[in-house]
Parts: C-alpha cells; sequence; structure tokens
C-alpha cells in the first residue's frame, strides 16, 4: 500500500491566496448539503451559465484548502464524503473542491464531470471540474481560483486553452477533437495535430457517460494504458484506477459466492422436506403429478449456483471464496438427488398396490 500514500503526498497544491467576500450569500443553514445549494441556486438564477457562475463562486469563497483529513475522507469506501465533508468541514483539498462543484452543477441538472491528472505547475495529482453548456464542454479549476471572487482565470476555460497547463490521466477529458500525449504536454506542444486521429469529443463523452461506474472505470484505464504512463504521477493513478476495478469485482465476486451459497442452502431445504416427506411414506397423500415434481426446482438451483462459481475471480484473483468447497457440496447434493429421482421414477411407474413396500426396500 505504499503507493496509496505517496498518491495523497502528490496530492493538488493549490495557490496561497487569501479568500474575498464575493456577491453570492447562500444562507449557512443551506449550505451543508449540496442538495439545498443546488436548490437555492435553481431559485435564484435562470441560466445554466449564471448557475455555474454562482457555484464557482460560492465553492472557491466558502471552502478553503487544507490537507487536514484528506487521506480518510477522499480514500474512504463512500465517494459522497468527498462532497459531505467538504460541506460540513467547509475544508479541503482539489478533489473535494471539484467534487462539491461537479455535484452541486449535476443536481443543477448541468452534465458535469470530476477530472483527475497533473499540471504545468507541479508534479502533483490534480483535480478539477468539466461542465456542458451551450452545447460544449468546458473546464474549471475552482481549487486555482480560491478566494479571487468573480475575478477568476479558470472558470468555463476552453479545452485547447486549458490543455496549456491542465493534463488528464484520461485523454478523453483533454476534450480536444485531437488529443495530446504527456511527451507533448511537457514539451508545451499542445497545438499541433501532426500524427494524432481526431475523435468526435461530444459523442464520445456522452457514450462514456452513458456507462456504469465501473465500466466508466475500465475505459479509462484502457485509454491510460493506450497513452503510455511516462511519469510516476500516472503510474500511482494507473494503479488507483485499477485497485477501485478490482474492489468492484471483488464485490461482484461477493455477490455471486453469496448468491451461490443462498442457492444450495435452498436446493437444501428442498431436498430435506422431500426426504421427510418420502420418511413418512409420502403421507399426507398428493397427486403423482405434484410428487413427482417435488424435486424438480433442487437441479436448477444447482445449475444456477455452478453458473455463478464459475464467473468468481473472472477479472480479479480469487483469494477469498472458497469455491472448490462449495462445488463439492454441490455435487454431493446432486449425487443424493439423483438417488431419490431414481426412487421417484420406480414410485411412479409402479401399481398403487406395490407401492408400499417401495419404502423399505428401495434406499
Amino acid at each position: 500500500m505504499k503507493w496509496l500514500f505517496a498518491y495523497y503526498f502528490f496530492m493538488c497544491a493549490a495557490p496561497t491566496v487569501n479568500a474575498q467576500d464575493i456577491a453570492l450569500h447562500i444562507p449557512t443553514a443551506e449550505t451543508y448539503s449540496s442538495a439545498s445549494i443546488a436548490r437555492y441556486i435553481q431559485a435564484n438564477f435562470t441560466t445554466d451559465r449564471q448557475k455555474l457562475r454562482a457555484i464557482y463562486s460560492w465553492v472557491t469563497a466558502n471552502i478553503r484548502y487544507s490537507t487536514d483529513s484528506m487521506y480518510n475522507i477522499n480514500w474512504g469506501p463512500d465517494p459522497e464524503i468527498k462532497v459531505s465533508a467538504a460541506l460540513r468541514r467547509k475544508k479541503g483539498v482539489c478533489e473535494n473542491f471539484a467534487a462539491v462543484f461537479t455535484d452541486i452543477a449535476l443536481k443543477c441538472n448541468i452534465p458535469s464531470f470530476v477530472v483527475s491528472g497533473f499540471t504545468t505547475a507541479s508534479k502533483s495529482s490534480h483535480s478539477w471540474s468539466a461542465a456542458y453548456i451551450d452545447s460544449t464542454w468546458f473546464l474549471c479549476d475552482p481549487t486555482w481560483d480560491i478566494g479571487y471572487g468573480n475575478e477568476t482565470k479558470y472558470f468555463l476555460i476552453q479545452p485547447d486553452e486549458f490543455i496549456e497547463n491542465h493534463m488528464p490521466f484520461d485523454p478523453l477529458w483533454q476534450l480536444l477533437p485531437y488529443p495530446i500525449t504527456q511527451q507533448q504536454f511537457f514539451r508545451g506542444n499542445t497545438y499541433g495535430k501532426k500524427n494524432r486521429l481526431p475523435w468526435n469529443v461530444n459523442d464520445s463523452v456522452k457514450a462514456f457517460l452513458q456507462l456504469d461506474s465501473l465500466h466508466q472505470l475500465e475505459a479509462s484505464a484502457v485509454r491510460m494504458k493506450q497513452a503510455g504512463l511516462q511519469n510516476n504521477v500516472v503510474n500511482i493513478w494507473q494503479q488507483y484506477i485499477n485497485m477501485k476495478i478490482a474492489i468492484v469485482y471483488g464485490d461482484k465476486d461477493m455477490e455471486l459466492y453469496n448468491g451461490a451459497v443462498a442457492d444450495l442452502n435452498k436446493a437444501n431445504n428442498i431436498f430435506n422436506n422431500f426426504v421427510q416427506y418420502r420418511n413418512n411414506q409420502f403421507t399426507p397423500a398428493k397427486p403423482d403429478a405434484a410428487v413427482a415434481a417435488l424435486l424438480d426446482p433442487i437441479p436448477r438451483l444447482i445449475a444456477a449456483a455452478t453458473k455463478k462459481i464459475s464467473k468468481i475471480g473472472e477479472k480479479v484473483e480469487n483469494v477469498q471464496y472458497d469455491t472448490g468447497s462449495l462445488k463439492g457440496r454441490l455435487t454431493g447434493l446432486s449425487a443424493k438427488v439423483l438417488e431419490q429421482q431414481h426412487f421417484l421414477k420406480l414410485y411412479l411407474e409402479s401399481a398403487a398396490t406395490s407401492r408400499q413396500k417401495l419404502f423399505y426396500t428401495t434406499k
């Protein structure tokens, strides 16, 4: 986990400025949740551009830069804590500034996304926001505008200008039709199109945002790998993305394992009830069709459990769940079911006058 701590040591460097008062004054009682701030913004501003300006101004004026507790807050299992903790404490690092701005914008029905990467100002990783208005994606960096009020430098900046000092880990979020390489970024070559393949920015981002969180992570990981890992910050972020993917698949493996166990338990209950019913010599009596169907759910449950087990460890190595033991229990139950199905076949094919003795002569 050394790289985990290294990631935070590379975290966002904020400019040292004093916070200034701005015109926007949201009542204090409404500033502890992004939903209440969004409601205030929606009620008091009309256009998306006005709303984004209000959100940006409030965030840069009312949240101060502080690295205390950022490990616990920004590395916890609940991503919502990046927003809720920053609003409660009114402080945070670049991840929190970007997360708060983006979350409020989303609640104002403005497409937005937290972008992570690095900058020319430092070798540390950094986070900022992308926002979509007027059929165009713009970029904002609230951390770098802390305390400037309405005199902002990094609010709704065109991608071709923003790329001069902000390089996202995922090339998609350059938002450029001709994405550049990290080498070109470090050299300051952010304009030429030579040897670059264009893509439709809006369509590409739209398709990405329609993915669930897991497939977004996987798509980003693929693009990052294709772009090349050329510095320590990028390597750390790649490991972080891979870790998040592994966690998601680990959770899926847990669901699969628990689901397989549940299927096995249901099958065992049905089998045990059948054995008890057979021990009672099929009393109270049921029609032959009902008796014949008593074991039918078990093979389906065993097949469902087996399918779930087969998917465990497909994406990440399974070191937690004893699937071998579970397979053994399923195999053992299958054998027992075959024995009882054989008995049922004999029973149902026998004349009514001959059935009673089968309970004493057949295993």
